[in-house]
């Protein structure tokens, strides 16, 4: 399982390009994809969202109520017109229905008067049949055929269809009628003829005194004439006979009309309104209950609605010049906010990558303007207190180096001295000269100079003065080796950095074993990718730490020094390398704390040391320095 503290270290070390790209590489589904659009796109959606919905809806509720109005307007329309046919077709019905009635009654009483000459009867006959055209609307002529061979009729065509007319079924199917007047089978009848389809009712006239049949009557009406008021460029009428037979229909022009196999099935339809070939068609239906006739009328709704489609142009028209008014406004205004709005985003990437020089000049003195110039300040504040901090920081290493200068503890001032003067008396004065040249070298290394980096060697130099001291104190507790590379001997190190590392060493690794001791300081050049690095390591043969103690050591050492503290008011008074009565950060170990702190301080939270270390083993301190001469 991947650590999260290096992983959240990992994050904070990138720069802010890299972390753009970082998280727009983890968020790229969903809302977070949406949230990561650019504020110019999301301006310009919003704009289309609000400008062209309300448009959209308009035009469709316009079209809906507009369509929905032309529908309500055409059925009436139509509805009318069928009303109308109906009633004038019934009424047509009924005069042929009445004059074949009357006609009954007129003959019945000319053939009731046997006074009568026949010449008489036939003027007579022929002038009532005549009368009757005149006096019936839609009736376009009668023909009528008595038992005693007499032949009857107005329209002179039809005089000379006497034999067609006694021998057809016409007359076989009144026989059976019982003298009631009805529709005859509009289909294959005899009296049609090319210029004019003809519907005949038809009565098998019975003498209303004698009660005894004299003949046949037929009343003959224009198919035209029965749907010609109808006429119309948008609307179509069809008749249909009790057996869904088409018995007329107007003077249709529209292509609909020559589908036979559609006109058929409007009989059988309940359909409201149908399509055909792209057009919408509003159908009505009525019913002749009394003949069992069906009117059906179809209007063509796309030439009903001539103006629907002016109304559409407009509005498309109207849509798409308000879309590309819209466009180019908001090309305009978004242009003007978001450019100065990519400006102080570019500017800020600029100062938040470390160039704190770059200023925003803005020419307007809106919000934006206004947060540019603040920025401005805001950055001037920041270079302030970065140069405060740095100050501050090169104080603080200046401190902690004197406070590790002044931790050395007197008392091995004074030891030391004891030696010496213990030589003295035991007249051993070139000994007793050796141990105060070491002294003498040891301060002069490590106490005099300001600088606060030294080189390798001279580092090296202050820790084998400490140790020849040490050595004469503690001769039979231990030994030391010295094998630093000659290739880092330039390399920079923080002054005082590898002392603390030797004292605790002596303090905590050999002073509490029981047997000879030896304390190694190693160093030498590490290649890391594209550049070096020198690594020191002081390694002891001692007591060693458990588990518990060195995780601990090496989760302080690994801190960086942004989460670094460390009060003042608490800095130890004592080497907390000597001492196990600490109370400050890194408790005991204060000494390897205070150099892991300072190299980082000084060369980046990269570097810094690191402890390995078995309990009744010994200890080994690694110190990683960047390769700097």
């Amino acid at each position: 399982m991947k650590n999260p503290e290096a992983k959240n270290k990992n994050i904070v070390d990138m720069s802010l390009k890299d972390m753009e790209a970082y998280r727009s590489g983890r968020l790229s589904i969903g809302k977070e994809r949406a949230r990561n659009i650019s504020i110019k796109y999301k301006m310009a959606f919003m704009t289309f969202l609000v400008a062209l919905i309300p448009m959209a809806v308009l035009t469709v509720l316009m079209l809906f109520f507009y369509n929905r109005a032309i529908m309500e307007r055409g059925n009436k329309h139509i509805e009318e017109n069928i009303r109308i046919m109906s009633d004038r077709i019934d009424s047509v019905l009924k005069n042929g229905e009445l004059c074949s009635n009357n006609l009954t009654i007129e003959f019945s009483g000319l053939y009731n008067d046997k006074s009568m000459k026949q010449v008489t009867r036939d003027s007579r006959i022929i002038s009532q049949l005549s009368q009757s055209l005149l006096i019936y609307n839609g009736i376009s002529s009668i023909v009528f055929i008595d038992t005693q061979g007499h032949y009857y009729a107005t329209d002179p065509v039809l005089q000379g269809m006497e034999k067609e007319i006694r021998e057809s079924e016409y007359v076989k199917e009144l026989q059976s009628a019982g003298g009631k007047t009805f529709l005859l089978n509009p289909t294959e009848n005899i009296m049609t003829r090319d210029d004019k389809e003809i519907i005949t009712m038809g009565k098998h006239v019975i003498n209303v005194l004698t009660g005894t049949p004299f003949g046949y009557l037929f009343i003959n009406m224009n198919k035209d004439y029965l749907i010609e008021s109808s006429y119309s460029d948008i609307s179509y009428y069809f008749l249909y006979d009790p057996g869904g037979v088409c018995i007329s229909m107007s003077d249709a022009k529209d292509p609909i009309y020559n589908d036979t196999e559609l006109i058929n099935s409007l009989y059988q339809g309940k359909e409201n309104s149908i399509k055909y070939n792209k057009e919408k068609y509003l159908i009505a239906r009525d019913t002749l209950k009394q003949y069992d006739w069906m009117i059906v009328g179809v209007t063509n709704l796309n030439r009903f609605n001539v103006t629907g489609k002016d109304l559409r142009f407009i509005l498309s028209t109207t849509f798409g010049l308000t879309a590309i008014l819209l466009l180019l406004s908001m090309t305009v205004s978004v242009n003007m906010i978001t450019r100065p709005l990519k400006m102080l985003h570019d500017g800020a990437e600029q100062i938040a990558e470390g160039d704190m020089s770059f200023r925003f000049r803005f020419k307007y003195k809106d919000e934006i303007g206004r947060l540019g110039r603040i920025f401005n300040y805001m950055t001037q504040r920041n270079l302030e207190l970065l140069k405060q901090v740095d100050d501050e920081a090169k104080k603080k290493r200046e401190y902690e180096l004197a406070l590790i200068q002044e931790q050395v503890k007197p008392h091995f001032l004074y030891n030391t001295l004891d030696i010496i003067i213990m030589l003295i008396e035991m007249n051993r004065s070139k000994e007793a000269a050796r141990v105060t040249q070491k002294l003498a070298n040891y301060y002069k290394n490590s106490l005099s100079g300001s600088e606060e980096i030294v080189t390798v060697m001279r580092e090296s130099q202050i820790i084998r003065d400490y140790l020849d001291l040490q050595t004469m104190r503690y001769g039979d507790k231990f030994s030391y080796e010295i094998d630093i590379d000659e290739a880092i001997d330039n390399c920079q190190i923080p002054k005082m950095t590898l002392q603390p590392l030797v004292e605790n060493a002596i303090y905590h690794g050999i002073k509490n074993k029981a047997e000879w001791g030896k304390i190694t300081v190693s160093g030498k050049m590490v290649v890391r990718g594209e550049s070096n690095s020198c690594e020191l390591i002081v390694e002891d043969d001692g007591i060693g730490m458990d588990a518990e103690e060195l995780k601990q050591l090496n989760s302080l050492l690994s801190e960086d020094v942004k989460s670094m503290t460390m009060d003042d008011s608490d800095a130890p008074e004592k080497d907390a390398g000597i001492s196990d009565h600490d109370s400050t950060k890194g408790g005991s170990h204060f000494g390897l704390y205070s150099v892991s702190h300072r190299i980082k301080l000084y060369f980046g939270n990269e570097y810094g040391a690191r402890i390995e270390s078995t309990k009744g083993s010994g200890t080994k301190v690694v110190i990683t320095l960047p390769y700097t001469e």
